[in-house]
């Protein structure tokens, strides 16, 4: 079975915004196909549906994990499908009760992960960094999204690391499917993984789409597991009981008291003729931490300095960590016409 760049649990994924998102793009921007930016790209499932309608595409992201997908479904680099399925399917064949204890089964065994799956998937991300060099930068790519994939969809979860399940995890064997690579696709694409604030002032995109993080909620502790296994930098130094490493830099400033300034600065500095916002109205959400950092009339106002603003509004459900109940919750396209 093929793997697609949306089979994956993810926070805040605007799969369900897709179509809303065209819409909006087709009104107040036409029908040429044009350049868009999609500054926080989370998942890339809104980068990858633009890409495959037509349109240029930079996409970025500050977690490598998401960029590591990226490079893979929204990269045209050229990638042996061939080599990248057999090495695939000699990952699959591994006996993991005959692979000794490592720096993934160490850290995770017993807690995320059955000893035995954790062991498999230590092994595989070693392998994979000796093989390496014998692989193109989207081959190596590819099977390291495999192996993210895969192992994100047997964790000991809820959806996400920020805490592993009381329960003792079982053997859920890791299998990793080859990703499905678009053919022929005549538009092009440009990653990053940097600041998005840094980002904006170093590139130009007719459509701007914008899809921040609004609460404390910081997205580096719901996948922690995964970007340390995609880095592979092999930390040994880890918080409490579910293991996060160090990772001060990788927390946002958009989860912060300092949101209103960054959002301002962010979109003072974009070189677009149309700017989307999604928004989610959490701003007076019970628990603290769903509670956004930039209120509704922050947004629109420093959005209304940029140019013409409406504001759409869609029903969508919200991730809930279940200390919130979200009223007639909506999230909100705030559509900027620039210099209007």
């Amino acid at each position: 079975m093929d793997l697609f760049i949306n089979n994956r649990r993810y926070i805040g994924s605007k799969k369900s915004l897709l179509n809303q998102i065209q819409k909006v793009i087709l009104e107040y921007y036409g029908t040429d196909k044009c350049t868009i930016a999609d500054i926080f790209g989370g998942t890339g499932v809104v980068a990858e549906h633009f890409l495959n309608q037509g349109y240029d595409v930079i996409v970025n992201d500050f977690l490598y994990s998401n960029y590591v997908a990226y490079q893979t479904w929204i990269s045209n680099d050229k990638i042996n499908e061939n080599k990248v399925k057999k090495i695939i399917e000699e990952y699959n064949n591994i006996d993991e009760k005959l692979l000794s204890d490592n720096y993934f089964s160490k850290i995770y065994g017993g807690k995320y992960f059955s000893n035995n799956d954790s062991k498999k998937i230590g092994y595989i991300r070693e392998d994979l960094e000796k093989k390496k060099n014998s692989l193109t930068k989207r081959e190596y790519y590819a099977i390291l999204t495999s192996l993210m994939y895969a192992t994100d969809k047997i964790a000991n979860t809820v959806g996400h690391f920020e805490h592993f399940l009381s329960k003792k995890p079982i053997d859920r064997d890791v299998t990793l499917r080859v990703p499905f690579i678009t053919k022929d696709r005549m538009s092009k694409s440009k990653i990053f993984n940097m600041d998005a604030n840094e980002l904006v002032k170093n590139i130009k995109a007719n459509i701007t789409y914008i899809d921040p993080p609004y609460n404390a909620r910081q997205y580096i502790n719901f996948y922690h597991v995964l970007e340390n296994l995609v880095k592979w930098e092999k930390p040994t130094e880890f918080e409490g009981v579910s293991m996060k490493f160090k990772r001060d830099n990788l927390k946002s400033g958009y989860s912060k008291s300092k949101a209103p300034l960054l959002m301002e600065d962010l979109i003072s500095h974009i070189d677009s003729k149309l700017i989307i916002v999604s928004y989610n109205n959490t701003y007076n959400a019970k628990s603290g931490a769903s509670n956004n950092k930039i209120s509704e009339e922050e947004l629109y106002n420093i959005l209304s300095k940029k140019g013409k603003t409406t504001i759409i509004e869609i029903d969508y459900k919200s991730f809930n960590a279940g200390k919130t109940d979200f009223e007639n919750h909506k999230e909100k396209l705030y559509v900027c016409e620039v210099g209007k």
